[in-house]
């Protein structure tokens, strides 16, 4: 099989190399040239745009930043509709608000295509192992079709509604994470500053009802959990920017519905702040580095 694989960053390049394991021929395209050249030494055909690898492609992946990515991909001139097949099926990986994904989803059935929305979860380090999660929406024989290339990319490939449901999914729990990453940081810092050690309050938050995969598997204090960002500086398995933009996403659409959210909108507000202080291209959970206390000297 043959797949147009659009956006090769700091996700699509290592999901394009599983891809490429599994014997798949990938013909890539990015608008950053060094990205582009990263997945050509991963395996990868380059093309000349979006249209190029969709001609070449029996199926089209997109996973780009953001939601004005996805339409630029898919409608701009020299797009992905551009070069659209007739029943060619479109899985669009990215993380974005489930109105525009909806919107995408009817621009390529419009022009005969398939679409299916399949956000993941995981970072880096699970997109390099092949393991990430991937929350798909769409039509239900489109998602079977798929499987066998989600599943080179991920291990946890679930059906979870119609179009824009995956995208819902992914935003509900990257609402979860970035919260708890914040929450996390916040106990670790107050435990820090009364003399409880890191490692004994792990221990104990690890018995309890406050343990969470974040504290789990990417603990925000160094030293604790072998494989966190934190023994990296922070090396970004999902970058606080990209978390922050999720939670802006989450309340936009809870907003849309008239649902009132209280911790999601404070979180986001508080990982800004940790990318305005220069945390913005590493990991979300280098929140706790930007939760320093201030001076003795300070008024409060």
């Amino acid at each position: 099989m043959n797949v147009g694989f659009i956006g090769t960053g700091t996700m699509g390049r290592p999901m394009l190399a599983n891809l490429v394991k599994k014997g798949v021929a990938v013909f890539a395209y990015d608008v950053v040239p060094a990205a582009l050249q990263s997945a050509v030494s991963a395996g990868a055909k380059a093309v000349a745009s979006a249209a190029d690898a969709a001609r070449h492609g029996d199926v089209v992946v997109t996973i780009v930043p953001s939601s004005s990515n996805v339409v630029s991909a898919y409608l701009d001139t020299g797009g992905v509709l551009d070069g659209l097949k007739r029943g060619q099926l479109c899985i669009d990986m990215s993380t974005i608000d489930p109105g525009t994904s909806r919107r995408v989803a009817e621009a390529v059935r419009a022009r005969g295509g398939r679409f299916l929305d399949a956000p993941v979860s995981g970072g880096v380090p699970r997109a390099t192992d092949g393991t990430l999660a991937i929350m798909v929406g769409g039509d239900a024989g489109d998602f079977e079709e798929a499987r066998p290339i989600l599943g080179a990319m991920g291990t946890n490939v679930i059906h979870v509604g119609p179009a824009g449901a995956g995208e819902v999914a992914k935003l509900c729990n990257n609402l979860v994470a970035g919260v708890a990453a914040v929450a996390v940081s916040e106990a670790f810092r107050i435990a820090e500053g009364f003399g409880v050690g890191a490692k004994v309050l792990t221990e104990v938050i690890a018995k309890s009802s406050g343990n969470t995969w974040v504290m789990e598997h990417m603990h925000p204090v160094p030293g604790l959990v072998e494989k966190a960002p934190s023994n990296r500086d922070y090396e970004p398995g999902f970058t606080t920017d990209l978390m922050a933009k999720d939670l802006g996403l989450a309340v936009t659409a809870a907003r849309e519905l008239r649902v009132p959210v209280f911790v999601a909108a404070a979180a986001q507000q508080v990982l800004r702040l940790a990318s305005s202080h220069g945390l913005g291209r590493k990991d979300f959970s280098s929140v706790y580095r930007f939760l320093r206390p201030s001076s003795p000297e300070a008024p409060v």
